[in-house]
């Protein structure tokens, strides 16, 4: 079940986002599936990197995209099963909210990736901290097969914002990411709430079911 954390302070204890009820019964819409629309686009440099813990490789991000995306709610309904993956490109999204009610999903695409020519779907249901630059790769090929595009470079300059720098991730989430919430995922201001607390300090992580 998807369940992005946030470290707190400098130990290593988590927290998690609020929990509701869920969702056993709905079947996993059929995939690869696109994503309706882009809503908010946002590059960011970060002056001390973090661990990326949804992918395989772990990677160590000091630069990324803000995204805010509209999708079919039933994509990202919790269940006690696997769910489908968010990709970008040849990477994973970090997905910081769940987005089930409303949504609208805010996420993090690692990297310096030009989103003009960028597919942005869901995949294959399964746990993002096990998936390979080959498995992105598969899940591409299989999306573009599929009729899955990139966003018109004109959709993508009307929600673009200018670039910000930013401490830490924790930075980036507090100042920028929780008014994202705010804005396009209200039911969920727990979550931006526990951005702002001044201990928060390390980026989302998952449960393992």
């Amino acid at each position: 079940m998807f369940r992005p954390r946030l470290a707190i302070a400098l130990t290593l204890s988590l927290f998690l986002i609020p929990a509701c009820a869920v969702s056993q019964s709905v079947a996993i819409p059929e995939t690869p599936a696109p994503v309706k629309d882009i809503l908010f686009v946002r590059p960011f440099t970060l002056a001390a990197p973090y661990r990326n813990d949804w992918s395989r490789e772990r990677p160590a991000v000091s630069t990324g995209t803000l995204v805010v995306l509209e999708v079919d709610p039933a994509l990202v309904r919790r269940r006690d099963t696997l769910e489908p993956v968010l990709y970008a490109a040849n990477t994973t999204v970090i997905r910081l909210n769940h987005g089930d009610k409303s949504g609208r999903v805010i996420g993090i695409v690692p990297g310096n990736i030009d989103l003009t020519t960028a597919p942005i779907w869901f995949g294959s249901p399964q746990l993002p901290e096990r998936v390979t630059a080959a498995d992105v790769r598969a899940e591409r090929e299989r999306a573009e097969k599929a009729g899955v595009r990139p966003f018109p470079p004109s959709r993508i300059g009307a929600v673009q914002k200018p670039p910000v720098n930013a401490t830490d991730l924790a930075a980036l989430l507090r100042d920028v990411a929780a008014a994202l919430v705010d804005q396009y995922s209200p039911d969920e201001k727990e979550l931006a709430d526990q951005w702002r607390l001044p201990t928060a300090s390390a980026p989302p992580k998952r449960q393992k079911p």
